[in-house]
């Protein structure tokens, strides 16, 4: 019984990894065909678009509850763009909704860049440290050597006295 409890709980894990896996290729995937679909759009296009993202952004930011996402960039897809097919407006909406999800995961991007160069930064400190303190051996260690030679100079000369 116990076998079984733990063979399961390795399969919610490894479930668990393969939908975390899944999910980032999903969202690369969905990035790759936001940035495609960037490419091919008219400039003019990108900036009611651009908009549209802005105005959906600060929607989400306002807190309004019940509020789903799609729908609204839809409809502030279709007030932008009149005269669209539906699979126009679907694939212009989708664009939104990919720029809204990148510019929400920049933040989570950031703070693992700085958090990998705060380790690097700790690893350069203790690196650092670790020859501040070898350069001061070899100091002392060369102090104590022009000790011995000044002291050896001096018995040198003592005895030719």
């Amino acid at each position: 019984m116990v076998g079984l409890a733990l063979e399961d709980e390795g399969y919610e894990v490894l479930t668990a990894c393969n939908g975390i896996k899944a999910r980032e290729l999903m969202e690369q995937t969905a990035f790759a065909r936001a940035h495609r679909l960037t490419s091919l759009l008219q400039p003019g296009a990108r900036a009611k678009l651009d908009l549209v993202t802005r105005g959906l952004l600060a929607h989400l930011a306002s807190g309004s509850e019940n509020v789903d996402p799609y729908a609204l960039a839809q409809q502030e897809v279709r007030s932008k763009f009149a005269q669209l097919s539906s699979e126009q407006s679907n694939l212009l909406s989708f664009y939104v909704l990919a720029e809204v999800a990148r510019i929400l995961t920049v933040p989570d991007e950031l703070k693992g860049k700085l958090r990998s160069m705060n380790e690097m930064s700790e690893m350069t400190s203790l690196r650092l440290q670790m020859m501040m303190d070898r350069r001061s051996k070899f100091i002392s260690t060369l102090s104590n050597i022009m000790k011995k030679i000044s002291t050896t100079q001096d018995t040198l000369v003592q005895n030719l006295k």
